[in-house]
């Protein structure tokens, strides 16, 4: 599972199914077993790859592909949301920022210069 940037959903699932086919070749020789690699990739925006619905049929099981999309739709705008509440805090004055901005002062650089 993976939420790439839309304009990198194709290109991610060629990389999911490289990276995992080593994995299922391993698993083929170890237990005998018949091993597939099934990408389920969305986009941030909710876009998905022209072979989802495929690869959810090969899952047993109900899957919704809408609700996939409304998962990643809803994980990028709650990112958005804290940035900007970020973004909001600092410009007031404030430090309620979910991640923590150096306030520590950069020492002078010194160099020792041994004259001979």
């Amino acid at each position: 599972m993976a939420i790439p940037a839309d304009r990198n959903v194709v290109q991610k699932e060629a990389e999911k199914k490289l990276k995992h086919k080593s994995l299922c070749i391993e698993i083929q020789q170890m237990w005998n077993l018949k091993c597939t690699t099934v990408p389920v990739i969305t986009g941030a925006t909710g876009i998905v790859t022209r072979s989802l619905r495929k690869n959810l049929e090969t899952v047993p099981g109900k899957h919704s592909t809408d609700s996939l999309q409304k998962t990643a739709v809803l994980g990028t705008s709650h990112i958005i949301q804290k940035v900007l509440r970020c973004e909001a805090s600092s410009l007031s004055g404030g430090d309620q920022c979910w991640f923590k901005r150096s306030t520590r002062k950069k020492r002078p650089v010194t160099r020792d210069i041994h004259m001979v």
